[in-house]
């Protein structure tokens, strides 16, 4: 803490002496005539009309970046609402394969012939009644 007031100190009074002062022709100038100070503000005026030019370029930049921000969002709105609908009908396609899969199992096990159905089995048993 006494660092900081034996440094504070000397910087403030460095600062209240060390004031900034207005020079012309590398002269120090206390007041100006009504001329000199008509130019001074004609020379700030041209100054900001060049930051004002500057700074509508700039807005009007910006704007169209923030317009192509905004149709880019849009588009990628429809993007994603696009492919919910693309997920949506996958799933329910998926389903849809999957209900057919199983009717196909189904299908499979019906058309399978049974064990009453085999030929060998026919032809052993018409041999047995041949016989007898």
């Amino acid at each position: 803490m006494k660092v900081l007031k034996y440094l504070l100190i000397p910087m403030l009074m460095i600062s209240i002496t060390d004031a900034q002062v207005i020079t012309k022709d590398g002269k120090v100038v206390t007041t100006f005539t009504y001329d000199e100070a008509l130019e001074m503000l004609k020379a700030r005026d041209v100054q900001w009309e060049g930051k004002l030019e500057k700074a509508d370029s700039l807005i009007t930049s910006q704007k169209v970046v923030i317009k192509n921000g905004d149709n880019l969002i849009n588009q990628l709105n429809d993007q994603v609402k696009l492919d919910s609908l693309l997920h949506i009908a996958k799933d329910s396609q998926i389903q849809l394969l999957k209900a057919r899969d199983v009717a196909n199992k189904k299908m499979v096990a019906l058309v399978k012939p049974k064990w009453y159905e085999n030929t060998y089995i026919w032809l052993v048993v018409g041999f047995i009644l041949g016989k007898v």
